[in-house]
């Protein structure tokens, strides 16, 4: 398998044969670079690089989408930031390809689907870093004693980045905007001690649930829109207004004609699917 054949593989995303198959591009690939790194082209090996990781990129959106379809939601989440960080690594070294890889559309909607998810809270462990080495030359990283690799960079077809081989566990907190996003707090069944999924989905299950195809696009506006007040019956006067103003009810939307909420309208560049009747959402 030759270069230009790979590239009309991974141009094909959208409508991708059957064969070859994924492993096959990766094992091409992986040759491909072994054969640039013995001849000393340490520019075609980072090219192969920027391939194999727009290939990962690709394998982690599509993966997603079928886990959203799935209902494994938690999963898809978690596959979503891998797609995230292989974005990022590939960022840095090469854009031109985007576009008829179909990176473009894969940042916007993996950016799209994750706001749409309920998480809110996520575990943050505070570490400290004892010891660092390379990822290239496996020599320890210290102040004032370069190995030579730069953390990001290409060496040989491979990234350069930091292992932690020592470190202390100083503690955990808990935050609202983490850097690995898979860390999401759950609730423990009482009965079981097992992990309890208490989000609600609605959010991401009704687009998932229209869209036929991973590379179909879609979009959503976010406002807010006044709901009847007949939806609150069981919200007191004195009670916090379900606007989450923390005002009292009373003294915030109950003299409005309904109650604030979050709204969102979902368009769709491809036509839904025909069990699925297009609709606004309401946060509840």
């Amino acid at each position: 398998m030759i270069l230009e054949d790979i590239r009309s593989y991974l141009k094909a995303v959208a409508r991708r044969p059957r064969e070859p198959a994924v492993e096959a591009v990766q094992e091409a690939l992986a040759q491909l670079k072994r054969d640039a790194v013995a001849a000393g082209d340490q520019a075609q090996a980072k090219s192969i690089w920027c391939l194999e990781q727009t290939l990962r990129v690709q394998e982690h959106y599509l993966r997603a989408f079928a886990q959203l379809k799935a209902g494994a939601l938690y999963d898809a989440w978690c596959e979503l930031e891998k797609t995230e960080l292989a974005l990022a690594n590939l960022e840095r070294h090469d854009t031109a390809s985007w576009d008829e890889f179909r990176l473009d559309f894969i940042q916007e909607h993996t950016a799209r689907w994750q706001s749409l998810f309920p998480y809110k809270m996520f575990y943050s462990p505070e570490l400290l870093h004892k010891e660092k080495v390379c990822s290239i030359c496996q020599k320890v990283v210290v102040p004032h004693a370069f190995c030579g690799h730069r953390a990001g960079e290409i060496y040989n077809g491979e990234l350069c980045y930091r292992i932690i081989t020592k470190l202390d566990v100083l503690g955990v907190s808990m935050v609202d905007n983490p850097v690995p996003k898979y860390s999401v707090l759950f609730l423990s069944d009482k009965e079981t001690g097992k992990m309890r999924d208490q989000y609600n989905y609605a959010l991401v299950e009704y687009p998932i649930k229209a869209l036929r195809e991973p590379f179909d696009a879609w979009h959503v506006e976010r406002t807010t829109r006044r709901q009847p007040h007949s939806r609150y019956a069981d919200v007191g006067r004195n009670d916090p207004c379900p606007c989450d103003s923390g005002k009292k009810y009373k003294k915030c939307c109950l003299p409005e004609a309904g109650v604030l909420r979050p709204h969102y309208q979902y368009t769709f560049t491809c036509e839904p699917r025909e069990d699925v009747v297009l609709q606004e959402t309401f946060i509840d």
